[in-house]
C-alpha cells in the first residue's frame, strides 16, 4: 500500500525538481521509504532514492539521490507503506530488466502466492516476497491479460521501456485510485489530487456542474468527473494506454473489466453456503501481511460478520491472541453503537480500541481533513471514519478491513422496495408480491399500496397509470431553491426497473464510488492500508446473480448475509434491523452544541456564493427552519459549509 506519481511529458525532457515535490506532498500514504524513477527514450531507466529512503534500502541497492536538475521523459515517484516484504527488496519503483518492465504500484494482489506459484511452474523466478515482483512477471507472462488473474485493490503504472509503451490500471471497483491530468506539456498519473496541483501546468478552475449537483443532492464520484475542472478519475476496471514512441503522447481510456452476474438456480441452502465459503475466501486472502491485521468494527452486521470469520481463521490456524479492533462511540445513546460491538468482542476475544469523535475535533481538524479529503465529503459520517483511522494509527496498527461494499450489492440501503417489486413484477412472480406484501404490513401496519403501484406503473406504463385507483410519482424530484442554475431533473437518477439494476447502480455510481475516495484518503492520511473483502470480484460476480428474494425477503436486507452468519456472529446483531455505520450526532452539533459555529460557517458560504452558486436568503431560510425543527434534519448546511471550506482553501 502506499502512494504513485508518474508524469510523462510530451514534447521535451523535464526536471525532477516537480516529481520530487509532488511525491513528497503525500508522504502520509508511504512513510516507510522513498524511490523514484526517470527514463529517456532509448535509454535504460534508473531507480533513485530520495530524501525519505529507508537507510536499510539505500544500504542495500545503493541508489543516488535524486536532485533537481534531472532530465527524464518519464519519471515516477513512489511512497512506500511496508506491508508485504518489510525488507529493502520491497523498494519501488521496482525494475525487471530482462523483461524490460518497470513499475510503480499501490495496492494488494491478494492471491500473489498462487499466481507466483504458477508463474514457477512456468520457468520464473524470484528474488523477493513481494507481490509487487510477482505483477511484473505476470505481466510478462500475460501481458495486460494478467489483470484478469489479480484479485485485489490495485493502482499500477507500467512502463514497458524497450517498447515505448506505457499502461495505467484501476481495480475492478475502484478501491484503489488513480487521477490524472492531460496538461499542455506532460501527462500526470496520481493517487492524489493534489499531488497534480503542484504542476506548474494546473491552474485551479472549479467544475461548476459537479459542485451544483453536490450541493443540491449530495451526489459525487458518479463518473469521471471531480471537482476539479480538467483533473479526471480513472474509472474502475478500466487502463489508461499509450504509445510513448509518438509525439504528443496520446493515450486512450480501455475498459478491462465488466461485471457480469453469474445467475445462480440452486436452493437457498446451497446459495448460503457458497456465499460463507466465498466470504470466508475473501477474509482469508486478506488476513496475508508481514504486519499486523486488524478490524475496523462498528458493531454491524457487515464488520461484525468479518471479524467473528477472520478469529475462526485465526484460531484454526493456532492463533488465539485475538485480533485488534476499532470503534467509533458516542455518549449519545442514539448514535452509539458500542454494545452491539461489545458482543462482538466478547465472542471473538479481540482487544477493542474506542474513539470518540466529537464537535469539538471536528471543529478542530475540518481543515486538516478536508486537505487530505481533497475534494468535499457529503456528511460529518466521513470525518467519523477519519477518527476511526487516527485511532487506529495511535494504536500502532498499519493494515485494517472493514465492510465496505456490502451494502451496495446485498440491499442494505433502504430505497431499494420500489425496484425489488419491479423485478418481481416483471418476471410475474406476483405469489412473492403477495407474500412481500403481507410480510411489509405485518412489519409496518400497512400494505405498501405506494411501492406496489409504482412498480406497477414502471411496468405496464400508461396503461397502469390510468387504470390504477392511486397513482405514485416515481420520478418525483426533490425542489431545490438554495442552488442557482439547477437543473434537477438532470441531477437524479431515474429508478431502476430490477433489484439487481439498482445495486448495480450503488456499485458504479452510487454510493460506493464516493464511499471508496472517502475510505482511501481517510486511511492513507493516517498511514493505514483498508481492506474490503465483500469487494472480493468472486463475492461480487455471486451476489449480483442471486434472485432477488436471496438478497431481499419478506423485507429484510441482506437476507443471505445473516442466514450464512447463523451461529457465526452473535443473534442481537444477526437480528439487528436498523442501519448506521459510522454515523454521528451531526443532528444534535446543528441544533445544539455546535449551533454558532454552524451559523457562521454558512453565513461565510453565503456571502461567498451568493447571486452566483447559491440564492443565500433561500440558505438562511433552510438552514435556520432546519435548526428550528420546522423541516427535518438533513446534510445540507454540512455540504454547504464543507464545500465552502474545500473552495476557499483552493485560493490559498
Amino acid at each position: 500500500m502506499c502512494g504513485i506519481l508518474s508524469i510523462i511529458n510530451k514534447k521535451i525532457s523535464s526536471s525532477s525538481e516537480h516529481l520530487i515535490k509532488a511525491c513528497s506532498i503525500i508522504k502520509h500514504r508511504g512513510p516507510d521509504d522513498e524511490g523514484f524513477l526517470t527514463w529517456q527514450s532509448g535509454v535504460a531507466p534508473k531507480v533513485w532514492a530520495g530524501g525519505d529512503t529507508a537507510t536499510s534500502t539505500n544500504e542495500h541497492w545503493k541508489y543516488d539521490t535524486l536532485t533537481a536538475g534531472q532530465n527524464y521523459k518519464v519519471g515516477f515517484g513512489h511512497r512506500r507503506l511496508s506491508i508485504l516484504d518489510l525488507s529493502p527488496a520491497g523498494h519501488q519503483p521496482m525494475i525487471y530488466d530482462k523483461a524490460g518492465l518497470a513499475i510503480c504500484f499501490n495496492g494488494e494482489v491478494y492471491n500473489y502466492l498462487e499466481i507466483k506459484a504458477e508463474l514457477a511452474q512456468l520457468g520464473h523466478s524470484f528474488v523477493t516476497t513481494t507481490d509487487t515482483e510477482v505483477i511484473l512477471h505476470a505481466w510478462e507472462q500475460w501481458g495486460v491479460k494478467c489483470l484478469d488473474k489479480f484479485n485485489g485493490m490495485f493502482a499500477i503504472v507500467m512502463l514497458d521501456y524497450r517498447n515505448e509503451k506505457l499502461y495505467a490500471v484501476r481495480d475492478r471497483f475502484g478501491v484503489k485510485p488513480i487521477y490524472y491530468f492531460d496538461g499542455a506539456n506532460a501527462l500526470y498519473l496520481a493517487s492524489e489530487i493534489k499531488q497534480i496541483r503542484t504542476s506548474p501546468d494546473y491552474k485551479f478552475e472549479l467544475n461548476e456542474p459537479i459542485a451544483r449537483k453536490f450541493l443540491a443532492t449530495g451526489s459525487v464520484d458518479q463518473s469521471d468527473e471531480t471537482f476539479y475542472k480538467n483533473i479526471k478519475s480513472l474509472e474502475c476496471g478500466h487502463y489508461i494506454s499509450m504509445d510513448l514512441s509518438k509525439d504528443g503522447n496520446a493515450f486512450e481510456i480501455v475498459k478491462w473489466y465488466t461485471l457480469v452476474p453469474k445467475p445462480f438456480s440452486g436452493t437457498f441452502e446451497q446459495a448460503k453456503d457458497e456465499f460463507r465459503r466465498l466470504l470466508t475466501d475473501a477474509v482469508a486472502l486478506r488476513l496475508r501481511s508481514d504486519v499486523t491485521v486488524g478490524s475496523c468494527l462498528s458493531g454491524g452486521l457487515d464488520s461484525s460478520s468479518i471479524v467473528c470469520i477472520a478469529a475462526d481463521l485465526l484460531k484454526a490456524k493456532g492463533d488465539y491472541a485475538g485480533q485488534e479492533t476499532v470503534t467509533a462511540c458516542y455518549d449519545a445513546a442514539k448514535y452509539d453503537e458500542w454494545k452491539f460491538a461489545e458482543e462482538v468482542i466478547k465472542k471473538t476475544n479481540a482487544h477493542p480500541h474506542k474513539t470518540f469523535p466529537s464537535f469539538t475535533q471536528l471543529k478542530n481538524e475540518i481543515d486538516v481533513f478536508l486537505w487530505h479529503q481533497d475534494e468535499p465529503t457529503g456528511s460529518t459520517s466521513q470525518f467519523s471514519q477519519w477518527a476511526v483511522f487516527k485511532a487506529t494509527y495511535d494504536a500502532g496498527l498499519k493494515v485494517m478491513i472493514d465492510g465496505q461494499g456490502a451494502d451496495e450489492q446485498l440491499a442494505g440501503y433502504g430505497g431499494n422496495d420500489i425496484p425489488f417489486y419491479t423485478g418481481l413484477m416483471k418476471k410475474g412472480q406476483f405469489g412473492a408480491i403477495i407474500e412481500e406484501a403481507k410480510a411489509y404490513k405485518a412489519a409496518n401496519g400497512s400494505y405498501p399500496k405506494g411501492f406496489i403501484i409504482a412498480a406497477m406503473q414502471l411496468t405496464y406504463g400508461k396503461i397502469a397509470t390510468a387504470l390504477l385507483p392511486g397513482n405514485v410519482d416515481v420520478t418525483k424530484i426533490p425542489v431545490v431553491d438554495f442552488v442557482k442554475n439547477t437543473e434537477p431533473a438532470k441531477m437524479y437518477n431515474t429508478h431502476a426497473v430490477s433489484l439487481q439494476e439498482n445495486l448495480m447502480r450503488q456499485l458504479y455510481r452510487e454510493p460506493l464510488p464516493a464511499l471508496l475516495r472517502y475510505e482511501d484518503h481517510n486511511s492513507m492520511a493516517w498511514s493505514v492500508e483498508s481492506r474490503t473483502p465483500f469487494l472480493d470480484y468472486k463475492l461480487v460476480e455471486f451476489t449480483m446473480g442471486l434472485p432477488e428474494r436471496y438478497v431481499y425477503k419478506n423485507g429484510i436486507r441482506k437476507h443471505i448475509l445473516r442466514e450464512s452468519m447463523h451461529n457465526i456472529i452473535p443473534e442481537a446483531i444477526e437480528n439487528r434491523r436498523d442501519k448506521m455505520g459510522f454515523v454521528t450526532p451531526e443532528e444534535l452539533w446543528l441544533k445544539e452544541e455546535g449551533k454558532d459555529w454552524f451559523n457562521a460557517e454558512i453565513e461565510k458560504a453565503c456571502k461567498q456564493f451568493d447571486g452566483t452558486i447559491l440564492e443565500a436568503s433561500n440558505v438562511r431560510k433552510y438552514v435556520a427552519d432546519m435548526m428550528a425543527g420546522k423541516r427535518k434534519f438533513d446534510f445540507v448546511p454540512w455540504r454547504i459549509i464543507c464545500f465552502n471550506k474545500w473552495y476557499s482553501s483552493m485560493q490559498n
